[in-house]
């Protein structure tokens, strides 16, 4: 009789294949990359947006799968809540594999993570983004959708 794996197995095994799957990207360049801000610079490019201020973001990415999308979010270091940037979409040009962005954090030092986002995660964005443009309210989500492997982070802060 064969019995199943315990927990620890399954989540050492997800391990195993993350980091696995992050060295083919790297290797082939399929692996995003945040080039700036660079870590611990200043933000730079600040642009009115509503009551606050956005701020540009830019990296590169050889190849976007197909129905894939880029998605920016900010993480409060503080209480881990994590805020999807869908005020204005990533831009990705696939002639050079660069892509541009902008966020919007709310204090001093901000942890800023670019995804490549599947199609349910880049639905659950677009969700996100759609009920707080009608509530006029957006509540942070407890994490990045585990979905979305192909991810890049970098601490900043604003000006």
């Amino acid at each position: 009789m064969v019995t199943g794996g315990g927990i620890g197995e399954g989540v050492a095994g997800h391990a195993i294949w993350s980091g696995t799957m992050a060295l083919v990207r790297q290797l082939t360049g399929r692996q995003i990359e945040i080039v700036d801000p660079r870590p611990q610079a200043a933000l730079k490019d600040p642009k009115p947006l509503g009551q606050g201020i956005s701020y540009r973001v830019r990296g590169k990415l050889r190849r976007l799968t197909k129905d894939h999308r880029i998605w920016l979010l900010i993480e409060n270091e503080r209480t881990g809540e994590i805020w999807p940037q869908g005020f204005q979409a990533v831009q990705y040009d696939p002639s050079n594999g660069e892509w541009e962005g902008r966020v919007n954090p709310w204090d001093g030092e901000v942890r800023i993570h670019a995804v490549v986002a599947p199609p349910t995660a880049d639905d659950f964005f677009r969700y996100f983004q759609q009920v707080g443009d009608h509530l006029k309210e957006w509540r942070s989500l407890r994490r990045i959708p585990v979905e979305c492997i192909n991810r890049a982070t970098v601490q900043a802060s604003k000006p």
